[in-house]
């Protein structure tokens, strides 16, 4: 299974595989546990068959247990003929005294050849109760180098299990089995097909490294690395795997299949078993994962597409039934999305518009992928009887705001409204509380023109007095956009009465909604500055941002802030800053929940910015890459920002065509809210692409439409980042006095940005190149400027000790002998 194409009958080893596997050596008894398409049996063939030192004797158990037992007895025979007659006349254990005859059998057996590994496959077919007894008390006895190792698909006898978490028996399972996105990208090369490591982890995400599966992959689109038809995958774990289960069994998946992920309570709850059996139905099926941070269950996500066909197929009552009780226990376990998901599937609206979802429950689910079915769920509003609530009408009405839906959202805000004043279920402090949430809601029918929205923000303080936050406080203020610049600037030089608006809003803003979005204002003005290339005002202003944003937990904006600063670190050449806001970004999603929940495709999309700056394209996020998977998994009011970062790949990777393309949709796009960013970058994008294709007048046009966006605001950064593209064009374009001093001001600006890009390259390369790790670079740094150990010990809080250790690493990586050289070498 996995085999390598080039290589005749071997299959793929990582390393760390490999390393597992030489651990037999510890052990009398190991075991190797995985579903079929893990490669087992491949595997094994591939690393013993020169194995040095080791005689290899392989024995298949698929078949009965007397065959398997003469079987065993001839290996046996190889290994100890004295002993081989005794082993037979026993004859396979089928009670307690048998198993004690075979362990006192074994007690005595020696081996009397070189040393030995007795491999066994298909054991499952004879491993029952007894045997397990047997290894129960058998582990510990020795035969000098008499190894054995069983291939098997399921392990679940209790002895063996407290065995191994004992490490008196050996384990190899599925999870080392499995492919990493290393390991498929490596295995994908090892055969001639290269993929980047995006592509990659997609296809990791979509099998979990079953690497049967990804074989298939490989076999049948390894072009672009798409999943193999359903048919194939189906027909495979109906044959392998499904026709194998008893049918308690079956119906124990059947009614988990519709769940996405589910705990050992939702499991008890949805099963009616109790949660002994279901744990045993558990460790049953392999193909079921179990995440212990989370302490949920999962299925494979291959084997989850085939046990929803399954399900399809069951009666409709019985659908429904199970459905029903599946969204039961997620809202119980407050998992709103998918409780929705299934109640919507069943129809049954009057429990999603009486649930206590909040926006920040279902914020990262508003995306196109789900638009249908909340689209859905906002037009039953009218056939449900809300019984008093409104906080999900409420709720549904800003995701319609996210999915540009105003028609629905107006019809629904009006009638929402009108509901609440006449509900006698509803007392005033709760109708005032949700007609300013309702208020809050109405400043998005004039989004991203501030002086209006202002307007309805200050109606919000004559409802109530305190703050608004089923809305507020429930989504970024960013809507995921590392750019408030690009999502408020909105008229062609308007720039600076943009931002007065905003500064004049911002106080009024933050009171009604206890800080949200805090340093918004303050941010859009260092990003003025900065794109205007006054990039030592726009720094300092991005500390105050900084601090502001983390008083506050305003992640999105911390982030925002955070990309910036390294951007103006490119600019500056200084790599361990840039390093150091780099950091902060990925530290702040990986350590606050919400922001890992709802900030993911921000980060990615910070990534790609920066990464296409610094030509840097293989680490970009792949969805980033595909302009269909953008608008399936982009917030609609950041699409157009983000589709500038796929727009610079589509340049970097000369992929012109594609470009130009879809460029009249981005512009479209970019226009429907009056984005000025966007809509600049994409016209410098749309003249590299033309001049590329031989256009060279549509090209200077372009550039010229760019430029007339942008002169009278002053914003010249999106050219100096582009300048090398558009260097001569800009010397060949016959410019106004208006644009001169324009061009003027980018040209002098790239000097530095080129020579900015280019430190931090190298200083990468320096890393990359050499093998330097993180820590080993900063105490390289620093040891060329000539500090002592402990000088750099105690300003890298580290012990003098581990100085000298990195040091004596450094040299040797660096092929250098004293500090002196170290200096020389960072010039």
């Amino acid at each position: 299974m996995a085999h390598i194409k080039q290589l005749l009958n071997r299959a793929y080893i990582s390393t760390k595989l490999k390393d597992k596997l030489s651990s037999f050596e510890q052990y009398r008894y190991s075991f190797i546990c995985a579903p079929t398409g893990y490669g087992k049996s491949a595997v094994c063939r591939t690393f013993f068959k020169n194995y040095p030192g080791y005689t290899i004797l392989w024995i298949d158990a698929d078949s009965s247990k007397e065959v398997f037992w003469t079987n065993l007895c001839n290996a046996i025979k190889l290994v100890s003929p004295s002993h081989a007659s005794q082993f037979m006349s026993l004859k396979f254990p089928e009670s307690e005294e048998d198993v004690n005859e075979l362990c006192a059998l074994m007690s005595n057996l020696t081996n009397e050849r070189a040393q030995t590994v007795v491999i066994i496959d298909n054991f499952d077919n004879v491993f029952d109760e007894n045997i397990a007894n047997f290894f129960k008390i058998n582990h510990a006895a020795s035969t000098p180098g008499l190894k054995y190792v069983f291939l098997i698909h399921e392990l679940h006898y209790q002895n063996i299990l407290s065995l191994i978490s004992k490490n008196s028996i050996g384990l190899i399972d599925k999870n080392d089995l499995s492919f990493s996105p290393e390991d498929i990208y490596d295995y994908f090369r090892l055969n001639e097909n290269l993929i980047d490591i995006e592509i990659a982890k997609d296809i990791y995400n979509k099998t979990m490294g079953w690497p049967y599966i990804v074989e298939l992959y490989m076999d049948q689109n390894s072009d672009k690395a798409k999943l193999a038809s359903g048919e194939s995958l189906d027909n495979f774990i109906e044959t392998n795997i499904w026709y194998n289960l008893d049918n308690p069994l079956r119906d124990f998946l059947i009614n988990l299949s519709v769940f996405h992920k589910f705990t050992i309570s939702q499991c008890v709850t949805q099963t009616g078993l109790d949660e002994k059996l279901c744990l045993e139905y558990l460790h049953k099926v392999s193909l079921i994962d179990y995440d212990k941070l989370s302490r949920t269950y999962s299925f494979n996500p291959v084997f989850r597409n085939f046990m929803q066909k399954v399900f399809k197929e069951k009666p409709i009552n019985e659908i429904k039934e199970i459905t029903m009780r599946a969204a039961d226990t997620y809202l119980s376990n407050c998992d709103y999305f998918y409780a929705i998901k299934l109640y919507n599937e069943s129809n049954e609206y009057g429990k999603i518009y009486t649930c206590d979802a909040t926006l920040n429950s279902l914020y990262s689910y508003i995306i196109r992928e789900n638009k249908d079915m909340f689209f859905n769920v906002a037009n039953q509003y009218w056939s449900v009887d809300k019984k008093g609530k409104y906080q999900f009408s409420i709720v549904i009405c800003f995701a319609m705001f996210l999915y540009n839906e105003k028609n629905t959202m107006e019809s629904l805000l009006k009638d929402i409204e009108n509901d609440i004043k006449n509900d006698p279920l509803v007392d005033d402090i709760m109708r005032n509380t949700y007609l300013a949430e309702i208020q809050y809601i109405n400043a998005f029918f004039n989004y991203n023109d501030f002086n209006k929205m202002n307007e309805d923000f200050k109606k919000v303080t004559y409802l109530t007095k305190s703050p608004v936050n089923l809305i507020a406080s429930q989504y970024p203020f960013s809507f995921e956009s590392p750019s408030i610049m690009a999502l408020y600037h909105r008229r062609i030089g308007g720039l600076d009465v943009e931002m007065f608006s905003l500064e004049d809003c911002a106080p009024n803003y933050y009171r009604i909604t206890n800080g949200h979005g805090k340093g918004f204002e303050a941010l859009m003005k260092a990003e003025s500055l900065y794109n205007r290339g006054e990039i030592d005002g726009a720094e300092i202003l991005c500390h105050k941002v900084i601090y502001m944003a983390d008083s506050r937990n305003q992640h999105d904006i911390y982030i925002a802030a955070n990309f910036l600063m390294a951007r103006i670190s490119i600019y500056h050449g200084a790599n361990d800053a840039y390093k150091e806001y780099m950091n902060n970004i990925e530290f702040r999603l990986t350590s606050h929940e919400d922001a890992s929940k709802n900030l993911s495709k921000m980060v990615d999309v910070c990534k790609a910015f920066i990464y296409t700056d610094l030509d840097e394209v293989d680490k970009i996020s792949n969805w980033l890459k595909d302009e269909k998977r953008i608008e399936d998994q982009a917030n609609f009011i950041s699409l157009s920002y983000t589709n500038v970062a796929l727009c610079k790949y589509l340049i970097l990777t000369e992929d012109y065509h594609h470009f130009l393309g879809i460029s009249g949709q981005l512009i479209g796009l970019s226009k429907l809210f009056s984005y000025i960013i966007p809509r600049i970058y994409t016209y410098i994008f749309l003249s590299i692409a033309n001049n590329e294709t031989n256009d060279s007048e549509k090209a200077k046009r372009f550039l010229l439409e760019a430029m007339e966006l942008a002169v009278h605001d002053r914003i010249i950064m999106p050219f100096v980042q582009n300048y090398k593209y558009i260097s001569d064009m800009l010397d060949e374009i016959t410019v106004s006095k208006t644009l001169s001093p324009f061009v003027k001001n980018i040209n002098k600006h790239a000097k530095n940005y080129e020579k900015g890009v280019k430190q931090v390259k190298k200083a990468g390369r320096i890393l990359a190149d050499f093998g330097l790790t993180v820590r080993e670079a900063d105490v390289a740094k620093l040891a060329a400027q000539r500090l002592t150990n402990k000088e750099i010990a105690e300003q890298l809080f580290i012990a003098e000790s581990t100085v000298k250790s990195n040091m004596k690493v450094i040299f040797n990586k660096l092929g250098i002998n004293s500090r002196g050289d170290l200096k020389n070498f960072f010039e």
